[in-house]
């Protein structure tokens, strides 16, 4: 029966074995204290790292440039760098995941990026910074494919889009944190210029917080204190599929490759950050070239933040209602960006430009979606592990890519990256479409050649 499983006793290798007694297990009670002593550990580390991510952005209005003397496409480039070590650090982390205690190496990762960030305020020239962008996306890199692999391991296909969008929104808890920071710390006048605190402080706070998951998030549902014996069977014996095992198989890497879907999903990643890393570099700089000063470009920040976070977890949780949702949710969420880019490009107000810059917002949602779409559609420790490095890296490309569709003879109006925004928004509904069509054949399929019983069905 669905509500029951055997009860087990512990090897001293940590193995589950089922003994004959059978003990009533509530599943929804079960995945309630899941969520709640998990996916705030997730939420605030996903947080810290995007304003982390930020805080480059943040301080091109209180002088970074000018003291550090960037001209041209200085600026692109020292946000760019930060995704070349990204890039690295996800192709060295394909077999380290399979390997390590995933919670633990996740705990030193953000423990050594804390301090990386808080030194990135010393920094003093252009050499400084390229320096320290690429080593905090080196240890940054760690993070986002682990999160993906550890809401496998957690939750069940079908609650991983609305889990991936609750811990994918820390960006926007993050991003209204950083903006009310960023606001007090840009007041500060001394010997040290504002956007010095900005990185030091950010980089001490994420320093602290690299203990509390150290100690309270478990590599696994057979090492978590807050799980019953009963509760860690359910998961020894329903969730096999989920667990990072540390052998490879050449078969789901070549099945994984000839997937359709999985160069749609990387089609559909290329064509989410792209914008996406834009807004993250030079959104205070558009606000700042609409009019605004410095300081109100960070409070102006805060309701796109709100924005982008109900767009992020509403669609993760419309998604998770029924199958057929996701791929749909990406396409309104498009829909809302093509509007914005337009109004961006096309504006003649700074009330519509200023509309069209939040509307743009909503796009974020999608990248979350793929994410839920990566841990659940593809089954099998290598087939996760190329997927989720395979998005991750695309994510990099991307993310350096996108900055220098900001060219500097284009400034202050940028019409070329606004452009590029809304043919990207355009083609993403239209592989989000591909998706679903392809999904429902595959899914046709299978039912047809397995007598109406699948053993596995897209969600999409």
């Amino acid at each position: 029966m669905d509500n029951y499983i055997e009860k087990e006793t512990m090897s001293d290798k940590d193995e589950l074995h089922v003994s004959e007694a059978s003990v009533y297990i509530d599943k929804e009670k079960l995945f309630r204290k899941v969520d709640l002593r998990i996916l705030p550990l997730m939420m605030v580390t996903y947080g810290l790292q995007f304003m982390d991510k930020l805080a480059l952005g943040q301080s091109s209005v209180f002088g970074l440039k000018k003291d550090l003397g960037l001209v041209g496409q200085d600026y692109s480039w020292s946000s760019s760098i930060f995704y070349f070590g990204y890039m690295f650090g996800n192709l060295a982390s394909v077999r380290v995941l399979q390997i390590v205690p995933i919670a633990k190496f996740v705990s030193v990762a953000v423990c050594l990026w804390g301090i990386t960030l808080a030194c990135t305020g010393a920094c003093e020239n252009y050499a400084g910074i390229l320096a320290a962008r690429f080593f905090l996306g080196l240890l940054e890199s760690v993070v986002s494919p682990s999160f993906v692999l550890i809401t496998g391991m957690w939750w069940k296909p079908e609650q991983q889009s609305a889990r991936s969008g609750i811990w994918f929104a820390g960006n926007d808890a993050g991003a209204i944190v950083g903006s009310f920071l960023s606001f007090g710390l840009g007041h500060i006048t001394g010997k040290l210029s504002p956007w010095r605190y900005i990185f030091i402080v950010y980089g001490c706070i994420t320093f602290v917080w690299s203990f509390a998951i150290f100690f309270f998030l478990p590599d696994s549902p057979s090492k978590a204190s807050f799980l019953t014996e009963a509760e860690k069977q359910y998961y020894a014996e329903n969730m096999k599929n989920q667990k990072v095992e540390n052998d490879w198989s050449w078969d789901e890497f070549f099945s994984c490759v000839k997937n359709i879907n999985f160069w749609l999903l990387l089609g559909s990643v290329v064509l989410s950050i792209l914008p996406n890393s834009g807004v993250q570099s030079y959104g205070n700089i558009i606000l700042n070239n609409f009019g605004f000063s410095a300081i109100n470009t960070t409070l102006l920040n805060l309701p796109g933040s709100i924005i982008a976070w109900i767009a992020i977890t509403g669609s993760g949780l419309i998604a998770s209602r029924k199958k057929g949702l996701r791929c749909l949710m990406i396409s309104v969420c498009c829909m809302f960006a093509i509007i914005g880019g337009s109004l961006i490009y096309k504006g003649q107000t700074l009330g519509a430009k200023l509309t069209g810059f939040y509307f743009v917002l909503v796009q974020t949602a999608t990248f979350p979606l793929l994410l839920s779409m990566a841990s659940s559609n593809f089954v099998g420790s290598t087939r996760k592990t190329v997927v989720s490095n395979s998005m991750f890296l695309i994510y990099c490309a991307s993310n350096i890519a996108g900055p220098q569709l900001f060219r500097s003879q284009d400034a202050p109006t940028y019409t070329y990256a606004f452009r590029s925004w809304v043919i990207c928004f355009c083609l993403n509904v239209a592989v989000a479409v591909a998706m679903a069509i392809n999904s429902r054949i595959q899914n046709k399929r299978q039912q047809a050649s397995s007598d109406g019983v699948p053993e596995f069905q897209y969600l999409y």
